[in-house]
């Protein structure tokens, strides 16, 4: 009787404490989330609660060995800045392509025009594309999880949070974006429901409705096995990382994530707080020495006394020695952490295969994959972005440990809007980047005859002409661009010393200068750049004084005349310098008498072609060399009055200049440039600029400044000299510089933002499309001439 009365207190007590199984009777009650507050915030548990963010990804994959240990070390630092009472939940989301989805957006719809057959034909290329790629679109989130009292001071603590991590994410050069409600459902709604569009989620309307949050999101049918999950969608199976190997790789979370499979992977990290973590480390000395002292306690026992301690004493000693010098020494800290995976399938085949597939690729970093057995629910409240974790294996490791385990991969741009640029070189993802994102969309595309520039700057024209009503205009000094801008109906404007166009270089339109301040003192750099081609070295200080002073009276009039009229021309402004006393003034007229009076005076009349169609391309491949640099000054500077025009009309322009090293081979051409650079942006236009020469071009203090300072550069196969010149400029690391390293036409490296991101670029030879944009001469002779 007494020997079992305990017994019997112990049942009762525990009859006491344990709580019956309410037994779910839809699918809206397992979901574990108790209650949604409007700024997102959700209860997840008893005082429990949890937000969510958002964040970018950056190039880790392509960077050095020394920028890899310092983003490991940044997000360390993340790592370290969580509160000892909250746990961070890092998810990665892996959804499949969505060719409907991105039906309105991506790709090219209908117009009627004439021009279908080449959008069937685009269109198809971007869904080889995509196909060919892993067909994965894969997203990152942190949710932080912390038990507070009441939801004040759950606000409190995520307004603090939400802070500091945006600080420590800022170090990485990623950033963070809190997710709102709908966000938050969107993520549970794509995973459980990928092939069903999310209805629109206003918080205040279902609670008036009295409408469970879980419709939104949650499955029509949901039944756990053994070890899958059965779903209205197909099958689905959670797993966790039961065994860690002794080494952790900085690979083994992306090569788990590469997997072509809508997957979804939760790292869960529980800091220890220090005064617990070094009891805990004291405690496992304890035991250690313990072990130790009872087997040696065996040795003398057996008269051993010589025996040496086993080698797995003598590692967990050293281990354990190791951590409490980290924790003291080295700004480490304790970390509980759980990895698990779900991952879905049509079938229960695939799931299996699937599954074997990912826990071979565990395999091969020492780690041991496991099924969670009669544990599904509470995996799969455990890998969702919940907030919650009720998986109870934990590894403790520290921070060093965990931040190898690195989420960070390779920087995707997939912008809504955007133009597709090829496939991430890293990833195989769709490069799909909107100019309009960036603080100022113009571009720079470098490389070696051959490399593909041309082709992949028709390849974005044609996306352009396309797709949206915007103007395309080119400056082409080659001739590459007649069998494209024929096709597509464009004016090509032919200008030669012969041929019978004319184009007045002083042509200006009202809105030249910027804010409306007074244009002439940026026309007036434009005259001087005009006649710094014509004399060069023999322009001195007084002819620059007599051009600014002849430029202002030559405009006075057509100004105060509110811009209505003809424009001044050269041959007015060669009068006006005729008139002046000073000799310099007949050297500045003698001088610039071939190209206002003389043979070449293409330039020095009215204008007697049509510039406003919507594709048009100034071809100047037979100006002639004396010409050339003062005919590419004219048309840009023309080009600029067109690009105004637009601005007013409330178009967009694009801009595209071939060989443009030629403006910096002078200082005031340089300026003009330059500032032609600065202001089509200003007035809704994006400037692309395109060259070979790129050892030419860093051999100017402005270009290089332009160069380091551009935020979207497409840099393809480089020479060695170049490479090496452009690394040291950009910071660009050895593996990312291997990608312009004798690359494939139209592959190579894309910075667009802050971010380096190595890209390939086929197109196929058998389109209509490759055939007006190929430069190859075998190909272009199979080209028909089009009308123009």
């Amino acid at each position: 009787m007494n020997k079992t009365k305990p017994i019997k207190e112990k049942k009762e007590k525990q009859e006491k404490t344990t709580k019956p199984v309410r037994l779910p009777r839809s699918v809206q009650q397992l979901i574990p989330v108790k209650r949604v507050f409007p700024d997102s915030i959700w209860q997840v548990g008893n005082n429990e609660f949890s937000q969510t963010w958002s964040f970018s990804d950056i190039n880790y994959a392509v960077a050095s060995l020394d920028d890899q240990r310092t983003i490991l070390d940044s997000w360390g630092r993340v790592l370290n800045g969580l509160a000892a009472d909250s746990r961070m939940k890092v998810t990665l989301v892996n959804s499949i392509f969505d060719k409907e989805a991105n039906a309105g957006t991506l790709f090219l719809r209908k117009q009627h025009d004439g021009m279908d057959k080449y959008r069937a034909e685009l269109n198809q290329v971007i869904m080889s594309k995509a196909q060919g790629s892993n067909g994965i679109v894969q997203q990152k989130f942190m949710t932080l999880t912390a038990k507070r009292k009441n939801i004040a001071d759950a606000r409190q603590f995520f307004g603090r949070a939400g802070k500091s991590l945006s600080i420590g994410m800022q170090r990485l050069a990623s950033s963070i974006r809190l997710q709102d409600n709908s966000s938050r459902f969107r993520i549970l709604h794509d995973f459980f429901r990928p092939d069903h569009r999310m209805t629109k989620a206003d918080l205040d309307e279902m609670i008036a409705r009295g409408q469970n949050i879980a419709d939104v999101f949650c499955p029509l049918a949901l039944r756990y096995h053994k070890d899958y999950i059965q779903t209205d969608q197909g099958f689905m199976r959670v797993l966790f990382i039961e065994e860690f190997a002794s080494r952790l790789s900085d690979e083994l979370i992306h090569d788990l994530m590469g997997l072509p499979r809508q997957m979804m992977l939760s790292m869960d990290i529980e800091p220890v707080n220090t005064q617990e973590a070094h009891k805990l480390l004291n405690g496992l000395a304890l035991r250690v020495e313990s072990d130790i002292g009872r087997w040696q306690q065996r040795q003398n026992n057996n008269n051993n006394f010589s025996a040496e301690i086993p080698y797995e004493f003598q590692q967990m000693r050293k281990v354990v020695a190791d951590y409490m010098d980290d924790i003291t020494e080295h700004d480490q800290r304790l970390m509980l952490t759980t990895i698990t995976i779900v991952h879905s399938a049509k079938t229960l085949e695939q799931l299996n295969a699937d599954t074997e597939s990912l826990q071979e690729i565990a395999s091969g970093f020492g780690c041991n994959l496991t099924k969670l057995a009669y544990q599904q629910d509470i995996g799969l409240d455990t890998v969702l972005p919940y907030g919650l974790r009720s998986v109870q294996q934990q590894r403790t490791l520290i921070t060093d440990n965990v931040s190898i385990l690195t989420p960070f991969s390779a920087q995707e741009i997939q912008q809504m809007g955007g133009i597709c640029y090829g496939n991430n070189a890293v990833s195989g993802n769709l490069i799909v980047a909107n100019r309009a994102n960036l603080l100022n969309g113009n571009c720079i595309r470098l490389g070696v005859s051959g490399a593909g520039k041309s082709f992949s700057v028709k390849q974005e024209i044609a996306y352009v002409l396309l797709s949206t009503r915007d103007d395309v205009l080119v400056l082409d000094p080659e001739g590459e661009f007649t069998p494209m801008v024929g096709a597509f109906g464009g004016s090509m404007i032919d200008i030669s010393g012969s041929s019978a166009v004319r184009i007045n270089a002083l042509d200006m339109e009202k809105g030249y200068a910027d804010d409306g301040k007074d244009p002439l003192p940026d026309k007036s750099e434009f005259v001087l750049s005009l006649f710094e081609q014509i004399m060069q070295d023999d322009l001195k200080a007084q002819h620059r004084s007599i051009i600014d002073r002849c430029v202002q009276a030559v405009y006075r009039p057509y100004i105060a005349s509110g811009y209505k009229g003809d424009a001044p021309t050269l041959t007015n402004l060669q009068a006006e310098i005729k008139r002046q006393p000073e000799p310099e003034a007949q050297e500045l007229a003698l001088a610039a008498e071939l190209f206002i009076s003389g043979s070449l005076s293409i330039f020095a009349q009215k204008t007697n072609v049509d510039q406003n169609n919507r594709l048009t391309s100034y071809n100047i491949l037979d100006l002639g060399e004396q010409l050339l640099p003062m005919g590419m000054l004219v048309i840009l500077e023309s080009i600029y009055n067109r690009v105004i025009q637009n601005w007013r009309a409330g178009r967009r322009t694009w801009v595209f200049v071939d060989e443009f090293s030629i403006f910096f081979r002078y200082p005031f051409a340089t300026n003009f440039f330059l500032r032609m650079w600065k202001q089509v942006r200003k007035r809704a236009g994006y400037m692309t600029g395109i060259t070979q020469n790129v050892g030419e071009m860093l051999t100017s203090k402005d270009a290089c400044w332009m160069l380091a300072n551009s935020e979207f550069l497409i840099m393809l196969s480089q020479s060695a000299s170049d490479r090496a010149a452009l690394a040291e400029l950009l910071n660009i690391s050895d593996t990312q510089l291997s990608y312009v390293e004798n690359a494939d036409p139209g592959c190579g490296l894309m910075k667009f933002g802050g971010a380096f991101i190595p890209f390939v670029n086929s197109f196929p030879e058998d389109t209509e499309l490759y055939k007006l944009m190929t430069t190859k001469p075998a190909d272009r002779e199979q080209v028909k001439p089009h009308g123009v």
